[in-house]
């Protein structure tokens, strides 16, 4: 992925809110691998975030390219434990992160 012009804020930086769009977009595909993403819709049961703990280490700029890490911490029948690691792609530093 890669930050968009329209995502930052007046310090010319990443918005804090688009840290969250871009973990969210990896959730996405984390669920699909894990059998609960679209076709888990569709059989009428869904998933929701009831907590998220983020920290902003790094700021990101627009035009930089990122990638997002999803680590499975812990499950039941009810809940999902996962923690994430938003990184600059080319340079390798974390970002952010975010446990759920």
């Amino acid at each position: 992925m890669r930050v968009e012009d329209g995502w930052i804020d007046y310090n010319g930086h990443l918005n804090m809110a688009y840290h969250n769009v871009l973990f969210d977009r990896a959730v996405d595909e984390a669920y699909e691998l894990l059998d609960i993403g679209h076709d888990y819709l569709a059989t009428g049961c869904s998933t929701f975030t009831a907590e998220v703990h983020v920290r902003y280490l790094r700021e990101l700029h627009a035009g930089d390219p990122v990638r997002v890490t999803f680590q499975l911490l812990g499950y039941d029948q009810k809940r999902l434990h996962y923690f994430e690691q938003l990184f600059h792609a080319t340079e390798g530093w974390v970002s952010a992160t975010s446990e759920n």
